[in-house]
């Protein structure tokens, strides 16, 4: 049985909950973490034991709307788009006293961690886009994604209702055991196992204990590009993503990384979307 982190949960001046959990070392170097769609604060249950080994503290907050974080806005209120996590993000370190950190964005957590990096690069020592989606990407760009990943995108944006049954009936961990031979190999390996799976189920019933519509406001919100040009990213960047991978496909990452000043690309033969669960050290390397 999978032992869970301890939960914590700050109120901000608005009245709204922000929960996080940390992982690693409790006195290690913090990294702030954006989780992938759907997703949660338990998406870090795979890197605790590496973050301790690399003394890292690894901060993993519910994003606004998934978990126990409360969503934004309402009716009437502004959409910020990927601008919509800063205010919790920059909350949490001010409460931690963190000045400055590394910043992680998890698949499509990618979007949330260029826009914090972007407007508030005094916040971020450097970042890191690990099998990370980007905002406004073409269509020929995402050629080779899973075709079931494709509809998903599509029907969030033009048949929500029927993206919202998806995700609230089956999840996408059900999709995925579905269609698992459009899976590349790693990710298969990966995601039969019985620690995976056990972890996968924890991450998917929090990520969805307020419903779908984050996740389908993450989905939706990817046809467009970020307020600010990826030319104007500042903080020095790293893409971390399997040359298989086959939710955000590696072409993904080439263009975003030809665009960004001070970036490199880190790519890993053969790996899927998934490659983090098995080799969290890949991660560690930069956050260490």
């Amino acid at each position: 049985m999978t032992t869970l982190p301890e939960t914590r949960v700050l109120t901000d001046a608005t009245g709204r909950r922000i929960a996080w959990c940390e992982y690693g070392d409790p006195n290690g170097r913090i990294a702030l973490a954006a989780h992938g769609t759907p997703g949660s604060r338990y998406q870090g249950l795979p890197l605790h034991e590496s973050a301790v080994a690399a003394g890292v503290r690894l901060v993993f907050p519910d994003r606004p709307g998934y978990g126990q974080t409360s969503p934004l806005g309402g009716k009437g209120q502004p959409d910020r788009g990927f601008h919509d996590w800063d205010d919790d993000a920059l909350a949490i370190l001010d409460h931690l006293g963190a000045d400055r950190v590394a910043l992680v964005g998890f698949s499509g957590g990618g979007g949330y961690a260029l826009a914090l990096a972007a407007r508030f690069p005094a916040r971020v020592e450097r970042l890191i886009l690990a099998c990370a989606m980007v905002p406004g990407t073409p269509r020929d760009t995402l050629r080779h994604r899973i075709r079931l990943i494709s509809l998903l995108y599509a029907a969030a944006r033009w048949t929500p209702g029927i993206a919202s049954a998806l995700l609230a009936g089956t999840g996408v961990a059900r999709t995925r055991k579905n269609a698992l031979s459009a899976w590349p190999a790693a990710d298969r390996a990966i995601m039969n196992s019985p620690v995976t799976q056990a972890n996968s189920a924890i991450d998917g019933r929090e990520a969805k204990a307020q419903g779908t519509a984050a996740t389908l406001a993450d989905l939706r919100r990817y046809y467009r590009e970020l307020p600010e040009p990826l030319e104007s990213i500042t903080v020095p960047t790293v893409f971390l993503h399997g040359s298989a991978d086959g939710n955000v496909p590696i072409d993904v990452a080439r263009r975003a990384h030809g665009r960004i000043p001070n970036a490199t690309l880190e790519v890993i033969p053969d790996a899927g979307h998934l490659f983090l669960v098995q080799d969290p050290g890949l991660l560690m390397r930069f956050l260490g």
